[in-house]
């Protein structure tokens, strides 16, 4: 699964992966200028989805600028049962429906579209 080959190379210790609203998103040469430091990142996002946490951090329009920059592809649809679980299963800790929306009409114009049940790499880091 993307899943496993993300947290594979998470675990490597040699990148970065995040998952943002089903984005794959590579910070590892940009987390040593993070402004809240290098190891929130680390500690709070990393195999896991990331979206409420970005949401929480990231109250302007400005850090979704560099979105498009970090993007390697996105996570498989067969993934997400799995993500949420790592998530813990709180519910309460989810992304509110108006940051999704403009999330995802923001990344709309560059971001790829999976449909559920292809299973080929979209990407060729992933």
């Amino acid at each position: 699964s993307r899943l496993s080959e993300i947290k594979r190379r998470n675990d490597d210790g040699r990148e970065l992966l995040i998952v943002l609203d089903g984005m794959v998103l590579d910070i590892t040469r940009w987390i040593d200028e993070h402004p809240g430091g290098s190891s929130i990142i680390p500690e709070q996002a990393l195999n896991r989805d990331s979206t409420v946490f970005f949401e929480i951090y990231h109250v302007s329009r400005q850090a979704l600028l560099y979105l498009k920059e970090f993007y390697i592809g996105e996570l498989a649809p067969e993934d997400f049962p799995e993500l949420l679980r790592g998530n813990g299963g709180n519910d309460r800790a989810r992304p509110s429906l108006g940051f999704l929306k403009n999330l995802r009409s923001f990344c709309s114009e560059w971001r790829v579209r999976i449909e559920h049940g292809v299973d080929e790499k979209i990407h060729k880091s992933l």
